[in-house]
């Protein structure tokens, strides 16, 4: 039998998650990916925000509407080549005494290739199955839970906020190309439709998932040998525990489930 016992409700879980949750540091990653027929540089970074905890034994936390806060630096090359066809003047042929035909050169307007720089911000929210975790690593006992399952993402934001933002900061770009200028108006929405809310899900998507898919969360660490009792002289020595063994699960008590957390000790 265990000589420690320590046990929590759902309540003082919930507050043991609210407290584990605050202290792991904000994830972020960069990279290039695609966002509809467009390239897409970008950078995000997001911190998690604990949701309410549902004791399931034998040995599972479920943490419903667990938020992911992000936010989302977006950069796109747009090649207006892509909605729009380059303008190519008609080739001019003559047939010169002498000489023989001479045509002019093809000369083709090259549309640019644009940087939109977009900043965002938003949340996604899921629940998850974590597992509890018990492991004894360089002397040091740790309890985690590890995300098992997940259910799908709920983001924050309909997908279109995204793209009417990537619109706003496309359309006074546009303006300052020759020729386009003039007709931003249509080609901003023909830009979005290339997008599409599919598309910016499919950037995003990946993007967060690794954040929450691959989480631990922390909740006990011990050292296996410390010390109780300071020493209080010469022949008084300190006094110092061994955790032999620490085990964790959810146990139902009466009308209530339980996480409790049990060690055998030894002097």
């Amino acid at each position: 039998m265990a000589e420690i016992i320590a046990a929590l409700d759902e309540s003082g879980a919930n507050t043991l998650l609210d407290t584990a949750i605050g202290t792991l540091p904000p994830f972020g990653t960069s990279g290039s990916g695609t966002l509809g027929p467009f390239t897409a540089g970008y950078n995000i970074s997001a911190t998690l925000v604990n949701g309410d905890v549902d004791l399931r034994p034998p040995d599972i936390i479920r943490l419903i509407d667990l938020r992911l806060n992000w936010h989302l630096d977006l950069n796109l090359l747009i090649d207006i080549s892509a909605v729009i066809p380059d303008i190519c003047l008609p080739r001019i042929c003559v047939n010169l005494p002498f000489i023989g035909r001479v045509c002019t050169p093809r000369i083709c307007l090259d549309w640019p290739t644009i940087p939109v720089s977009v900043p965002f911000d938003s949340f996604v929210e899921t629940t998850g199955d974590f597992k509890l975790d018990v492991a004894l690593a360089g002397g040091v006992w740790k309890v985690q839970g590890v995300v098992v399952s997940l259910d799908s993402l709920r983001w924050g934001v309909n997908m279109a906020v995204l793209l009417t933002a990537i619109g706003l900061a496309v359309a006074p770009l546009l303006a300052l190309v020759p020729f386009v200028g003039p007709v931003a108006a249509v080609v901003v929405p023909i830009f979005l439709a290339g997008l599409g809310a599919a598309g910016a899900t499919g950037l995003l998507g990946p993007l967060l998932t690794p954040f929450i898919s691959g989480l631990k969360i922390p909740l006990y660490e011990q050292a296996q040998d410390f010390e109780i009792l300071p020493a209080e002289s010469a022949v008084d020595p300190a006094v110092r525990m061994r955790l032999d063994l620490v085990s964790a699960a959810i146990a139902h008590n009466g009308s209530e489930d339980e996480l409790v957390l049990s060690a055998d000790v030894s002097p």
